[in-house]
């Protein structure tokens, strides 16, 4: 797909921000920069993208709230509203999450297998498909916390599966329909949440509380190139082969350009589980989409091929 579908800027530097829309590019810019230089002052690690700053390997703290408090502060008085945030944050004393607010906060949270740290802590964490794992997350209004195995035996596994899994179906995100020149119907999922791509977990509930139609027997095509976007097809016509080129080309071309980079694969939905259709020669980084037996009878029977 030509990414000429999801681009909506324009090239004023007044234009909205693409990930801090409350502000301009030129306002969210020089928020950025003096983010940046609370940190270097304090010699303090972090990389800065987007709407977050990563202080830790499992640790995100979201601009968005700083960003609508700068829009109603003025410009002067950035510098003193971001040392406030930022001292608020790292001097309030630590206490273990009690196992209430985990249940109460935590969301499922899908990420790259290769975004948390190798060095324990995460025995939890489980395979979702090629390149993809699921994860427990914590969000809180000025952070985003990857839970811990302690944080996880203080709660209960299942119990922050289940609860996850129930708020990453209410989590807020926008959902709109785009039909491709060629004829197929893609779903377009975005929005401001860490966890819009996530909902890939929870696909086959996700598009019936939706669409008001479950996902057809043969699945869904899917992407998942940044946390903040999802786009899918259900499988159920002869534009599939269309379907397959559209979300492989949007999917790399979106894995490159937004924050939060998850997967540029192109993945098979089908009875719950997810299959990568994403050959990757990493000698060469040349993509190829090679989908299996079971997905080409599909191709064979809806294209006639």
């Amino acid at each position: 797909m030509g990414r000429m579908i999801f681009d909506r800027h324009d090239t004023t530097a007044d234009r909205p921000d693409a990930h801090l829309p409350m502000l301009t590019v030129t306002e969210a810019t020089r928020l950025r920069q003096l983010v940046t230089n609370w940190f270097a002052e304090r010699q303090s690690p972090m990389s800065l993208g987007g709407n977050q700053v990563r202080v830790s390997q499992d640790q995100y703290l979201p601009l968005d709230n700083l960003a609508h408090f700068a829009r109603s502060t003025p410009p002067a008085e950035w510098a003193a509203l971001v040392d406030r945030h930022f001292s608020a944050f790292f001097n309030a004393p630590y206490s273990a999450t009690p196992a209430d607010q985990l249940l109460r906060d935590t969301r499922l949270r899908l990420l790259a297998d290769d975004a948390l740290p190798d060095d324990g802590g995460f025995d939890y964490v489980r395979p979702v498909a090629e390149g993809l794992v699921e994860a427990l997350a914590l969000d809180l209004p000025d952070t985003v916390r990857m839970l811990h195995d302690d944080d996880v035996a203080a709660a209960g596994l299942d119990a922050l599966r289940a609860a996850g899994r129930a708020n990453l179906l209410a989590e807020p995100a926008d959902h709109e329909l785009v039909e491709r020149p060629g004829g197929a119907v893609l779903h377009y999922v975005s929005g401001d949440s860490f966890f819009v791509a996530s909902k890939v977990l929870v696909l086959d509930d996700y598009a019936l509380a939706t669409t008001g139609r479950p996902l057809p027997e043969d699945g869904a095509l899917v992407v998942v190139p940044a946390r903040s976007l999802m786009v899918y097809y259900p499988i159920a016509d002869g534009h599939v082969v269309e379907a397959i080129n559209d979300l492989a080309n949007f999917g790399l071309g979106a894995y490159e350009d937004n924050a939060g980079s998850i997967s540029p694969r192109l993945y098979w939905w089908h009875a719950g589980a997810l299959t990568s259709l994403t050959r990757i020669d990493h000698a060469t980084q040349e993509f190829s989409i090679q989908p299996p037996d079971a997905l080409m009878t599909v191709l064979d029977r809806l294209v006639g091929g």
